[in-house]
C-alpha cells in the first residue's frame, strides 16, 4: 500500500562527503572523481529501474553527463566545508508500475525544482519488491547557459521544504487517481490527521531482510524500534478497532479485505497480532460491507464514511435550491468576452451563473478558463466576491492565470476558515478546480462551511479523470444530484 515518505538533507564536505561518490552510489554507476583521483563503482548495488538528469531550458549540454555534471559541481566549490548538493528521497506508490512512477517523479521534479532553475539527477530503485523509492540530487546553484551561477540561498528556506513535502503528496495522489487507484497519501503528521496510531520507523531495508543478523547495528536498532511501534499500534487497534478503520478510510474510503490486511501488516508486530487485529476490525460495529453486485472482490467501508456521505448529500440538496447568487443576464454589453464562447460553453456558463448555492461541472478541454473569466466578471458586477481553490499550488496558480480568480490551495483555504482568518460570508463565490480529486470528508467539511455561511460553491472537475476514478470520487454523486456533465469545453 502507498505510504508517505520524503526526506531531504544536504551533501556536504563538512561531513566528509563527495558529491561524485553520492551520485555514483545512488545511480548504481561508475564515476571518476577528479577532485580526489578515485573511481567510484557501485554497479553491483541493487536494481536501478530508471535514471535521468533533468535541467532547465538553456542549460549546457554537458549537464546531462553525470560524471561531468558532478565533477564540475565539486570543482566549483572552494570551501573545505562547502555544501555540494541537496539529496531528496521519496517513497514511491506500490500501486504504480516503474514506468508510471518514473512519470510521477519527472512531473514532481519539473514543477518543484527544474522550473526554479535547479538541475536534478534522479534514479528509481527497489531494495525489494515492496520498497520502491527514488533518489533525487539537486544542484544548489542555478543553471545558466555558461555553467553555474551564484548559490541560491533562498532554496534553503524551511518554507520550501514544507512546500516540497506537500507537493509530493499532491502529485502522487494525482498520478494514483489517473491510474485508477483510490489510495491516497498524506504529508501531514498523524497528529494533524487526528490519527491515534504512532508513525512507523523507516528502516531502510525491505521486510524480508529485517530479520537478518548480519545487518549493521544501526539498522538493527531501527528494526527493533519499528517492531516496538508496531506492537504498540497493534495493542491500540485490539483495544479499539475503529482506530484502524478511521485511519484506513482516510487513505481508501472503500477497500477490500486484502487491502485491510496490507494496512494492518505494518501496524502489528507478528502474525498472531495481525490475525487478532483483523478479526477485531471485521467484528467492529463500524465495519460495513458494501453491495458490489457480485462484480469483483467484496468491498467495505466504515460507518463513519457512510455518515459523511449522507451529510454531504443532505447539504447538496439544501444548497441546490437556495437563491441569492444568480448573476447578471448574459449579453455582450455586460460581458465583452462572451461573443468568443461557443454555444456549448455558453450552456456551461449559464448553468454556473444560475440560482443555487452548489454547482458541479465535469468537463474536458482547454476552454474552462474562458468560461470562468466571464463568470467572474458577471459575479463581480453583481457585487459578489469570487475566490478560487485547487488541491495543489500549481493548479491554484493555473486557475488564477486562466481566469483571473485569486486562488490558493484548498488546504490553505480550509486552514484560514478554521482559524477564522478568512471568514466565509454569503457574499462569497468559491470556485474549486480539480474537484474530482477531493476526498469525501474534505468535501463534506467544505460544503458545511459554505452552507452555514450561505455562500456559493462551484465544483469544476475533469471528466476524463473522473471516469478513471469511477465511483471512488465523491464528485460523481454530487454530479448525479445537481451537476452538469459536459462532453467538452474546448476553446474556439
Amino acid at each position: 500500500m502507498a505510504i508517505y515518505h520524503l526526506t531531504a538533507k544536504l551533501v556536504s564536505r563538512a561531513r566528509g562527503q563527495s558529491i561524485t561518490a553520492a551520485a555514483a552510489y545512488r545511480s548504481g554507476s561508475v564515476l571518476r572523481d577528479e577532485r580526489y583521483g578515485v573511481t567510484h563503482n557501485y554497479t553491483r548495488r541493487g536494481t536501478v529501474a530508471h535514471t535521468q538528469i533533468m535541467s532547465p531550458p538553456g542549460a549546457p549540454t554537458w549537464v546531462h553527463d553525470r560524471e561531468s555534471l558532478w565533477n564540475r559541481v565539486e570543482a566549483g566549490e572552494r570551501r573545505k566545508d562547502a555544501q555540494l548538493a541537496r539529496a531528496i528521497e521519496v517513497g514511491l506508490p506500490l500501486e504504480l508500475t516503474d514506468t508510471e512512477n518514473a512519470a510521477l517523479v519527472r512531473d514532481y521534479i519539473a514543477q518543484e525544482f527544474v522550473s526554479k532553475g535547479m538541475i536534478a539527477d534522479f534514479c528509481i530503485r527497489r531494495s525489494d519488491s515492496d520498497h520502491p523509492y527514488a533518489h533525487i540530487l539537486l544542484t544548489l546553484r542555478e543553471a545558466t547557459p555558461t555553467g553555474f551561477g551564484p548559490k541560491m540561498r533562498q532554496w534553503n528556506r524551511k518554507s520550501n521544504l514544507l512546500d516540497w513535502r506537500a507537493a509530493w503528496a499532491e502529485r502522487a495522489n494525482q498520478h494514483l487517481a489517473r491510474a485508477g487507484h483510490a489510495v491516497r497519501i498524506d504529508h501531514r503528521t498523524l497528529e494533524a490527521q487526528q490519527s491515534e496510531l504512532s508513525p512507523g520507523r523507516n528502516t531502510g531495508v525491505g521486510r524480508g531482510r529485517q530479520g537478518e543478523q548480519t545487518l549493521p547495528n544501526h539498522i538493527q536498532e531501527r528494526v527493533a524500534e519499528r517492531q516496538k511501534i508496531a506492537q504498540q499500534n497493534g495493542e491500540l487497534i485490539l483495544e479499539d478497532p475503529t482506530v484502524a478503520l478511521r485511519a484506513l478510510s482516510r487513505q481508501r474510503p472503500i477497500f477490500t479485505q486484502q487491502e485491510l490486511v496490507q494496512f494492518l501488516q505494518s501496524r502489528t508486530a507478528d502474525q498472531a497480532q495481525l490475525d487478532a487485529a483483523l478479526t477485531a476490525v471485521m467484528e467492529s460495529s463500524e465495519w460495513v460491507a458494501l453491495d458490489c453486485g457480485g462484480d469483483g472482490p467484496a468491498r467495505f467501508t466504515s460507518r463513519d464514511m457512510l455518515e459523511a456521505e449522507k451529510s454531504l448529500m443532505k447539504r447538496v440538496a439544501a444548497m441546490a435550491t437556495r437563491r441569492g447568487h444568480g448573476a447578471l443576464p448574459l449579453s455582450r454589453t455586460t460581458a465583452p468576452p462572451l461573443y468568443a464562447l461557443t454555444e456549448e460553453q455558453r450552456g456551461n456558463l449559464e448553468y454556473m451563473l444560475a440560482e443555487g448555492d452548489v454547482k458541479a461541472l465535469a468537463a474536458t478541454g482547454s476552454g474552462m478558463g474562458a468560461i470562468l473569466t466571464v463568470a467572474r466578471e458577471l459575479w463581480e458586477m453583481r457585487g459578489l466576491r469570487v475566490t478560487g481553490a485547487a488541491l495543489s499550488r500549481l493548479a491554484a496558480e493555473n486557475l488564477q492565470a486562466a481566469s483571473g480568480i485569486q486562488s490558493q490551495t484548498l488546504a490553505s483555504q480550509e486552514t484560514e476558515w478554521m482559524e477564522g482568518q478568512n471568514t466565509y460570508t454569503s457574499n462569497l463565490v468559491l470556485v474549486i478546480d480539480g474537484a474530482e480529486m477531493i476526498g469525501l470528508k474534505q468535501l463534506e467539511r467544505l460544503l458545511g462551511i459554505a452552507d452555514k455561511a450561505r455562500g456559493k460553491v462551484v465544483l469544476v472537475g475533469d471528466s476524463q479523470q473522473l471516469e478513471a476514478m469511477g465511483p471512488r470520487s465523491p464528485l460523481r454523486n454530487v454530479l448525479d444530484k445537481v451537476g452538469l456533465a459536459a462532453a467538452s469545453v474546448v476553446a474556439p
